[in-house]
C-alpha cells in the first residue's frame, strides 16, 4: 500500500507541474516548483504525522500552528519541515487520474480515487481473519459534510451526515470481515443497490462455511433467505409483514395489527 502511494503521489505531482509549465502559470515559490519526489522514507513519517494532527486537532489551532509553533514539536521531532508535509499532503494520490473513466462511460467509479486502497483494506480484512459463526449485516455512517453526491442523511444514526457503508461484521467483536460503500443510484444496474444485492455481495466469501448472519427488516425477505440457504448460509432476521413474497400465514392477526 506505501510503494502505491508513493508511486501515484509522485506521478500526480509530475502531471500537475508539467500542466503548470505548459500553461506559463509555474509560480518559483510554489508547492510545484519547490517539489521534491516523495521518497520511501516519507511514507511512515507522512502518515504518522497525519495521524497525530487528529489526535491533536482538539486542542490546537490549526494544521500549520500544530506543524511549526504549536508546543507539541512531533512533526519536527521525525523529520520533516511543515513545508515538506504541507506539500505532500497537497500532492498525496492514491490512483492514476489519467484512468479514471468519465462521468457515464462504461467503467465509470464513484470511487475511483481512493478504489485500490478500499480493495487492499477489504482483502486483509478477510485474509488475517477468521470469523465466528455469528455475523451482521448493517449500514454504517463515515461522517462527511463535503461535497459529494452520494452524501445521505440517515435520522437515526449517531452520525446523520456522511457516506453510508454496508458492513458485514463479526457479531461478537465487530470486526469487519467486508464492507461497501454506497455511492448513489446506478442508472445502468437498476438491481445493484436492491437489498438482496447487497447482501448477495457482502456473503460472497462466506458462502458455504455454515455461518448465520443477522440482518434488520430493510435486508430480509424470503429470496435472500432462500438464496442464503441454498449457500449453506443461515439468516435471523426481524420482517415486515407486507414484504414482497412474504406469507401471509405466518402472521397473527395481532402481529399485524401491531
Amino acid at each position: 500500500m506505501f510503494k502505491l502511494i508513493q508511486k501515484e503521489t509522485n506521478r500526480y505531482a509530475t502531471q500537475q507541474i508539467n500542466k503548470k509549465k505548459q500553461e506559463g502559470s509555474l509560480k518559483p515559490k510554489s508547492v510545484f516548483a519547490q517539489w521534491n519526489s516523495f521518497i520511501a522514507r516519507n511514507k511512515k513519517i507522512l502518515f504518522s504525522n497525519h495521524t497525530h494532527e487528529r489526535v491533536m486537532q482538539v486542542i490546537c489551532a490549526g494544521l500549520l500552528e500544530f506543524a511549526s509553533d504549536y508546543p507539541y514539536p512531533y512533526a519536527a521531532s521525525v523529520g520533516m519541515s511543515r513545508d515538506r508535509f504541507l506539500a505532500l499532503l497537497t500532492m498525496l494520490h492514491l490512483n492514476n487520474n489519467d484512468a479514471k473513466a468519465p462521468w457515464g462511460q462504461p467503467g465509470y467509479d464513484p470511487l475511483f480515487k481512493i478504489r485500490p486502497i478500499i480493495d487492499t483494506l477489504v482483502t486483509k480484512f478477510q485474509d488475517v481473519y477468521t470469523t465466528e459463526e455469528q455475523l451482521t449485516i448493517d449500514e454504517a455512517i463515515c461522517p462527511f459534510r463535503g461535497r459529494i453526491f452520494f452524501h445521505v442523511y440517515i435520522k437515526g444514526k449517531p452520525h446523520k451526515y456522511g457516506i453510508k457503508m454496508f458492513e458485514l461484521c463479526e457479531a461478537k467483536s465487530g470486526y469487519i470481515y467486508n464492507l461497501e460503500v454506497y455511492t448513489g443510484a446506478h442508472s445502468t444496474k437498476s438491481e445493484h443497490n436492491t437489498a438482496f444485492s447487497v447482501v448477495d455481495r457482502l456473503c460472497d466469501k462466506i458462502k458455504g462455511k455454515g455461518h448465520c448472519v443477522y440482518m434488520d427488516r430493510w435486508f430480509s425477505g424470503p429470496k435472500i433467505f432462500d438464496h442464503l440457504w441454498s449457500c449453506k448460509t443461515k439468516a435471523v432476521c426481524t420482517v415486515m409483514s407486507n414484504r414482497k413474497e412474504m406469507p401471509k400465514q405466518a402472521f397473527s392477526t395481532k402481529l399485524k395489527k401491531g
